[in-house]
């Protein structure tokens, strides 16, 4: 007995000091849906592969401006020629000549048919598009966020609903049991009641289940690392809350808001005034183009006397000059240029309308379904109060030992019922009419 008293004390000592470090440890704040939000945006792979868009075109940008600037290029080369070959002095002979050239040159566009200004241009609109993808895309991110911290709340409500109805259906255990002792009930009646325990006890294990895989989800999500000690801020959601959050306004109105506001529409027509300026880039090239030109040169040479320093100086020469290019015939290819480039702007027309009317599609089923899953909770809150009626009618029958263990059970399961499609009810409210809230440009928070 000794040594197995002494494993004991021992394992308990080795014990405490863990317990102890695990108490310690501290909880994990609750994370809310604007801490979701914000964490989702900054981590997902979409957002950031829209970010490096952004950047990309803000170095096309900075390109397009600097065309405007001269170039300068220098240049160094070497020959060596054997044989009759040119020399210094302009004659042919007969010898080995090696000879050495340094040159310098600089051009400057002065006239291109405002290609460089309407680049420019385009770059901009191009950049501020890039700027509208990234706000829709963790708008997209939002939207998918507020999505499953609802499902989380959801499933928190059903173990409450789960936790509720396993209380009553255990104290009808015990009632049944009373009831048995004194013969009120027969004993099939106590066994009934277990089962229903059992039962409720499965779905509340279920239930849980549920709300653990919705954690897991929503902390995915966020791309967090483990979603251990993870868990959600529960905000109040009652009556009163879901009465303030019920703003309908009319559809028409916030069409009117949204197609001026909402990224989705404004990219498609910042899209639509580039693809218009690349028509007055493609007609840009077929104008003449004017620019400047200059630079300086030198070289030596192996058949001169004089010293390598002495030859730079003599032979370097120094030239200016304008030059006009003048486009006349490239077998329709600008032409052709231009052709697809208003192509392109038809295409984009096309495109924006299409984004105007599936917004407008959109806003008017949210509209509906907001208002539609108002009514469903208001009906679903009436339903659950006279279900409770009927419960509470039961049970006082139940505890005088005139109702049956199926009478009782068929009124908790309605209760039961209408619990769960309230529950079900108040967050699809909540979700359509945020969604309606997401269309007026309001931020998503509980």
């Amino acid at each position: 007995m000794k040594p197995l008293f002494l494993t004991a004390v021992l394992c308990a000592l080795l014990a405490a000091p863990a317990q102890t470090r695990a108490q310690e440890l501290p909880a994990e704040p609750l994370w809310s849906l604007d801490d979701c939000i914000r964490c989702a945006q900054q981590n997902n792979i979409e957002v950031r592969q829209r970010t490096l868009s952004v950047e990309q075109q803000d170095v096309e940008l900075s390109t397009a401006r600097y065309s405007r600037l001269p170039d300068l290029n220098a240049s160094v080369g070497y020959n060596a020629s054997f044989g009759w070959g040119t020399s210094a002095d302009n004659t042919r002979k007969s010898e080995t000549l090696q000879t050495g050239s340094f040159d310098i040159a600089a051009s400057m566009p002065l006239f291109a048919g405002l290609r460089i200004n309407r680049q420019i241009q385009g770059g901009k609109l191009d950049l501020a598009a890039a700027v509208q993808d990234l706000e829709r895309a963790k708008e997209d991110v939002a939207v998918n966020i507020m999505t499953r911290y609802l499902e989380v709340l959801y499933c928190k409500e059903l173990v409450g609903v789960a936790e509720r109805q396993l209380a009553l259906s255990s104290a009808q255990a015990e009632r049944s049991q009373q009831l048995v002792a004194s013969g009120k009930q027969p004993e099939s009646a106590l066994y009934e009641s277990k089962a229903l325990v059992a039962n409720d006890r499965l779905a509340l294990t279920q239930a849980r289940n549920n709300l653990r895989l919705a954690l897991v989800d929503l902390s995915q999500a966020l791309n967090r690392e483990s979603a251990e000690g993870f868990d959600i801020v529960t905000p109040v959601l009652d009556s009163v809350a879901l009465a303030s959050l019920r703003r309908l306004g009319s559809a028409e109105s916030i069409y009117d808001y949204a197609v001026d506001h909402r990224p989705r529409i404004r990219s498609e027509q910042l899209r639509l005034e580039s693809t218009e300026n690349a028509v007055r880039i493609a007609r840009s090239y077929l104008y003449p183009s004017l620019s400047l030109r200059g630079g300086f040169g030198t070289g030596v040479y192996s058949s001169m006397e004089a010293a390598f320093g002495t030859q730079l100086d003599r032979n370097r020469n120094e030239f200016v000059g304008v030059s006009m290019s003048i486009p006349i015939f490239n077998r329709r290819a600008t032409r052709n240029n231009v052709r697809t480039a208003k192509l392109a702007v038809r295409n984009q027309q096309l495109a924006l309308l299409n984004a105007e009317q599936t917004l407008r599609k959109e806003i008017e089923q949210a509209w509906v379904n907001a208002d539609a899953a108002y009514a469903k909770y208001c009906a679903a809150e009436q339903a659950l109060a006279s279900a409770r009626i009927a419960f509470a009618y039961e049970e006082r029958k139940a505890e005088a030992g005139r109702s049956t263990v199926f009478d009782f059970n068929d009124a908790r399961t309605r209760m039961l019922k209408a619990e769960s499609e309230l529950a079900q009810a108040r967050f699809e409210f909540v979700f359509r009419q945020k969604i309606l809230d997401f269309y007026r440009d309001e931020p998503l928070t509980l």
